[in-house]
């Protein structure tokens, strides 16, 4: 098999044996087709794997490593990097090595849920290796690798989707320091071939960076409280000592509760408490998965103690650097950190909408994500990527999936759309010919699967798919269609054929001449939809109800049909505000203002918007305009991030 940048591995897919003989689930199927996925067998799986190796003289070595589902990575017992994506990262590791015996251990996990996080419940596990020293392959994975199970981890409750599993660390368990060279493996087992054709995604995208952040430590009559002055993403660690199996509590928030408690069950659905079990000696909790969090207690037993010079954050991130920028307005500058902080310490190994109560890998969501960070930094690969990995979910549905590289299975009809129009913004700030050329026959297939399944012709006027038109739907301003998740829509309506113009459009011009006939379909939109005695645009051919995102959209696709209607609808957008909307209305209507040279400062500055979450001591851009706005609001989510895109 062919792996990134085509490289093919020596090594072979390695497991344990609860794994090796299982059969392959398919966790792949359209959304509507209502197919029951098996239950997996296992769950929530941590397997470790070593090898010894030895060196006579220090040359220049790398690993190219991949897991299924991810992996963490020691080096004579350094941390040296993790994934969390299921793809193959090549590693220099030449600082980590000696002279002599080596070794190699991996921390493997397997969590077994259907969620929007891994390619997971589909009864894969496996480790794949080549370590290269000198141009040479050093060592490759295969039997002679040891593997045990690591048993210092169980579950303390399944938290946020299904997202992640809270944890139980037992610091007694016998695996505690696996990843040091003096560890005793003589009771490890030999790792088994896998069975199963396992598979790694392609990638551009960097390795994480991993950063220390200490915090404001508080002694209290519970424990201790600590505070990292902001949201972050990452792993909390310290030393403690106490009687064996007595037990530290640990939570974890993004706000505080009126007691001035950590509110550790959160507002988006993650209950982030963790425990630790004392070993009686000196222990130091090791979490696994990582949270998104800026609070933090410990709860200590009773007699035991903590080093606080020990306490920690380890923050994750993607690579991100942007000049820095300064504002006469105070405002605007407060507005471009928050939305800066959000990227730098939001973004992963994928531009995820949010890295606590999903983690979600959203196609929608991800191309403004993408965009705008790339428009900070100059660093165009995890859009690129984004591309690439919709376009893999061909494979499953000709329109393509929402939530990607992972097993939840969702289609949500406006994100192909958006996706054509966001490549046609990369283009005119990236200048990258050659990357649309690679593309661009797949983005003509899924306009072509849109014309000649969903299409009379000219008009949406039916899909398999879930449209969003906005979210959460207390957005969407009385939109007069109904809108179920799992339901086919047999109505002709305003936002979805106004995106279906504009990719339609947006294709166009990658093109450079007119392949599609868009006057065609501009007649036919306004004939269904527009009413030029209001100057506004009707939600759907059933109704005469207009709502401001059927009148946006319009606009911010270029399909209004004169002046008059434009100011009619810039002006009432003005009016009611930028919060009247939310996330996939905000983004098009203000690209559209700016590109007409208007000005929208006065909309990033709303005091109910951007200046709202400050307000209410955001730290991260959340997922509405405010905290109270959605029965399960993210403090932590990335895609409002783009006002920075516009600064």
């Amino acid at each position: 098999m062919q792996y990134t940048n085509d490289y093919e591995f020596t090594g072979k897919w390695i497991t344990s044996k609860e794994f090796e003989g299982l059969d392959k689930i398919n966790v792949f199927h359209r959304y509507l087709d209502r197919v029951t996925v098996p239950e997996s067998k296992y769950q929530n799986a941590h397997i470790l794997f070593r090898r010894r190796f030895a060196l006579d003289e220090i040359k220049a070595t790398k690993i190219i490593i991949g897991a299924d589902d991810c992996f963490k990575l020691y080096i004579n017992g350094s941390f040296v990097t993790e994934c969390f994506c299921q793809c193959a990262r090549e590693i220099d590791i030449t600082e980590y090595l000696v002279k002599g015996e080596n070794i190699l251990a991996v921390h493997t996990y397997y969590q077994g849920l259907i969620n929007r996080v891994f390619v997971s419940g589909d009864n894969c596990h496996g480790l794949i290796c080549d370590v290269i020293c000198d141009g040479k392959v050093l060592l490759s994975s295969d039997d002679s690798f040891l593997y045990s199970y690591h048993d210092a981890y169980s579950s303390n409750g399944k938290t946020g989707y299904d997202t992640q599993f809270s944890e139980v660390y037992d610091a007694g368990a016998k695996q505690v320091g696996f990843e040091k060279n003096d560890f005793d493996d003589s009771d490890w087992k030999q790792a088994r071939l896998c069975k199963n054709d396992l598979t790694l995604y392609d990638t551009e995208a960097k390795p994480l960076v991993f950063e220390t952040v200490k915090p404001k430590l508080t002694k209290t009559e519970y424990g201790y409280f600590l505070d990292f002055s902001s949201n972050y993403v990452g792993y909390l660690s310290f030393t403690a000592r106490g009687k064996k199996g007595s037990k530290v509590l640990v939570r974890f928030a993004q706000e505080l509760s009126e007691n001035g408690r950590v509110r550790y069950e959160m507002r988006a659905g993650c209950r982030y408490e963790d425990v630790m079990l004392l070993s009686g000696g000196a222990d130091t909790l090791k979490e696994f998965d990582y949270k998104a969090f800026r609070y933090a207690e410990i709860i200590m037993p009773d007699g035991a103690v903590l080093d606080e010079d020990t306490v920690v954050l380890t923050a994750r991130h993607y690579p991100f650097s942007t000049a820095e920028k300064h504002f006469e307005n105070g405002e605007l500058e407060s507005v471009w950190k928050l939305c800066a902080h959000t990227l730098k310490y939001g973004v992963q190994e994928t531009v995820q909408d949010c890295p606590d109560r999903e983690k979600g890998y959203y196609l929608g969501d991800g191309c403004y994500i993408a965009l705008t960070f790339g428009k900070l930094t100059g660093d165009w690969l995890l859009f690129r990527q984004l591309i690439r990995d919709a376009l893999k979910t061909k494979a499953v549905s000709p329109s393509l999936l929402t939530c990607l590289n992972c097993s939840l299975i969702q289609e949500i009809a406006e994100f192909p759309l958006i996706m054509i129009i966001a490549v046609n913004i990369y283009l005119s700030l990236s200048g990258d010919r050659a990357f649309v050329d690679e593309v661009i026959d797949d983005l003509k297939s899924v306009l072509d699967y849109y014309i000649s399944e969903y299409t009379n012709g000219e008009l949406v006027t039916k899909i398999d798919k879930w449209c969003v038109v906005e979210w959460p739907d207390n957005f969407r301003d009385n939109y007069d269609v109904s809108l179920e998740q799992n339901a086919f829509l047999h109505e002709t309506h305003c936002v979805i054929n106004a995106y279906f113009y504009g990719a339609l459009t947006a294709f166009n011009e990658l093109v450079k001449k007119a392949v599609y006939d868009t006057e065609k379909i501009k007649n036919a939109y306004l004939s269904a939809f527009y009413d030029k005695d209001r100057l506004c645009f009707k939600d759907s051919v059933n109704t005469d109800h207009s709502s401001i995102v059927s009148d946006v959209f319009s606009y911010a696709f270029g399909l209004c049909p004169d002046e008059k209607t434009k100011e009619k609808i810039i002006g009432d957008f003005e009016k009611r505000g930028i919060t009247t909307v939310n996330m996939f209305s905000a983004f098009p209507m203000l690209y559209r203002l700016q590109r007409d040279g208007r000005d929208i400062t006065k909309h990033i500055l709303n005091p109910n918007a951007w200046l709202n979450m400050l307000s209410e001591g955001a730290t991260t851009t959340f997922e509405t305009w405010g905290k109270e706005q959605k029965w399960n609001t993210s403090l932590f989510h990335l895609t409002l991030s783009y006002a920075a895109f516009f600064l």
